[in-house]
Formats: C-alpha cells, structure tokens, sequence
C-alpha cells in the first residue's frame, strides 16, 4: 500500500494479524493471515515541512486498521509503552482520528501494577492526547476502515515487551463487551471517557506544522504537566 501526502510518496509498514498473535485474547482462533494494519512513519508533504519537523524533534504518522476481528476480538494495534523523558516522565503522543472511529485504551501502570485504565471514545475529527506514563492500544471496533494520525517525539523506540509477557492490555474489547485479561492479577475498573481537545486543533493536526513549538510537550513534557490534567470527559 502506498500513500500520497501533498508531493510526497509513502510505503507501508505492514502489520499481519500473525504479528499480533502474542496479544490477542484468542491467537488460535486466526485460521489465515491476513494485513492487519498499515502504518505509514515520519510523513511530511513537502522538503520544508520536513526540516521543521526533524528540527522540532518530531515525527508525523499515519496508521490505516481495516476492519476484521479475530475470535470476535476487534482488530488493534500491538500496544507499547513509551520510555522516560525525565525522571518518573514518559513520552506522551497526541493522535487525530482521520476516518471511522476508535477506541484509544490506555493504562498507566507503576512498577509492575496497573494503576488506572481507560477506554476513550473517538470519533472522526477528535484528538486524543496519550499522557505520559501511559500505554496504548488503538482498536477498531466497526465495520469501517479507521484511519488515525499522530504527532510524537522521534528520539525513542517504542516499548512492547510488557504487552507482549501479559498479552495485550488489561482488557480486550470482543463483540462489543469489555472482558479482562486474566493475566493481569489486579486491575482498575474500566473508566470510559471522551478526549477533550484541550490543544484547541482546528481541522487537520497536520497544520500544527506552521505553528510546531505548540508541539513541544510532546518532547518536553516535564515542562507542560498543565496540558494532561484535563485530557478527557469520564463518562462512566
């Protein structure tokens, strides 16, 4: 698959739903491989949005999730945490929800616990900021193709491992309905909740290119606690 993004060409990374058998609820219910999603790193439309971007120390995705489902579990993204920026302070990332709708679940987790979880609700147009110390799963729970986008710091590698030893986040969403993941021994309640779009983007996020020092809590997230503490609306 290939993308066009103002002058510019991409390729996708494919991941196959065989990639994704360590953090699925029901690995051996995939009976035939099949590409799971498509992700498209570090993507800019021109030379001088580039230089702006690396500059600032940041990187633009694209992620396209088909929909499917495996064991009536939605299809979704690997999972990962990111690493510390400052002591006790992880990377946090931003996303926008392009086409379709989401569920971004996030779960903070201290030591070896997981201390909060979170399921947010997203739909076409919204963004939805990941606080640091917080992992992430995106998942496609329609019949529709979801496509996402997102802004994070280019300076890390994400990590997986712990999704990969629990498999997968602390919940799975299968048909509809939120089921724990029993390798967890304890975990939180379930909070549901909308994002709240507290970076005021108007349209396509993109266009922080222009303005990019508003992305800098995203590299230097010590310095703008502030932005997290009202990220979402708890519905229930």
């Amino acid at each position: 698959m290939e993308f066009s993004f103002g002058d510019k060409k991409f390729s996708a990374e494919v991941r196959k739903a065989s990639d994704l058998k360590p953090v699925l609820a029901f690995p051996d219910k995939l009976k035939e491989d099949f590409d799971a999603y498509y992700m498209f790193r570090d993507s800019y439309k021109n030379e001088e949005d580039r230089k702006k971007i690396e500059v600032a120390g940041l990187r633009y995705d694209y992620t396209v999730i088909p929909p499917n489902s495996i064991g009536g579990e939605y299809i979704k993204t690997y999972g990962h945490y990111h690493p510390e920026v400052a002591d006790g302070t992880t990377y946090p990332e931003v996303y926008q929800v392009l086409k379709g709708e989401a569920i971004f679940l996030i779960q903070k987790r201290e030591d070896d616990k997981i201390v909060d979880v979170l399921a947010v609700i997203a739909k076409e147009g919204d963004v939805v900021i990941v606080p640091p110390n917080y992992g992430h799963v995106t998942i496609n729970p329609t019949d529709k193709e979801l496509i996402t986008a997102n802004w994070v710091c280019r300076d890390f590698k994400s990590i997986y491992g712990p999704y990969t030893e629990k498999r997968g986040g602390c919940y799975y969403y299968i048909n509809g309905k939120w089921v724990k993941n029993e390798k967890y021994e304890k975990v939180p309640e379930l909070r549901i909740a909308k994002p709240v779009n507290v970076l005021g983007v108007q349209g396509d996020m993109y266009s922080l290119v222009s303005d990019i020092k508003r992305l800098e809590f995203l590299v230097k997230p010590q310095k703008h606690m502030e932005v997290f503490k009202k990220c979402f609306q708890i519905l229930s």
